[in-house]
């Protein structure tokens, strides 16, 4: 990967740490034999922020949505797909429901995950 990619999964990592700590992240996946199951673990090079439904100042208010941006395997096609087939993302002990998962295009090398947070 270039100096571009390096930076950027650094920059992710210091947003993780500043936002979660250091903690890791779990896709879950549900199949019908087992339920709901832990896919895979991230313990670095992923980032979550909470999306603002408006860009008006005047009714900004709390969304429970989120954006994870998660740094795919070079190889993810063979290694990461339960992606697409993820349900769930838990980090320590939030919750939260994948409305939309965006698979890495060209270069870019980040799953994108658009998430429900879950009380």
């Amino acid at each position: 990967m270039g100096i571009d990619h390096n930076l950027k999964v650094q920059a992710m990592n210091r947003h993780r740490l500043r936002l979660f700590g250091d903690v890791a992240l779990q896709v879950y996946e549900m199949t019908p034999e087992a339920g709901e199951t832990v896919a895979g673990t991230f313990a670095v090079d992923w980032k979550g922020h909470r999306i603002v439904p408006t860009t008006s100042p005047e009714q900004q208010r709390d969304s429970s949505e989120w954006q994870f941006q998660i740094v795919a395997a070079p190889d993810w096609i063979t290694s990461q797909t339960f992606m697409l087939k993820a349900v769930a993302l838990i980090v320590t002990s939030k919750r939260w429901k994948i409305l939309k998962v965006e698979k890495p295009i060209g270069n870019s090398l980040v799953w994108k995950v658009r998430a429900q947070e879950q009380k």
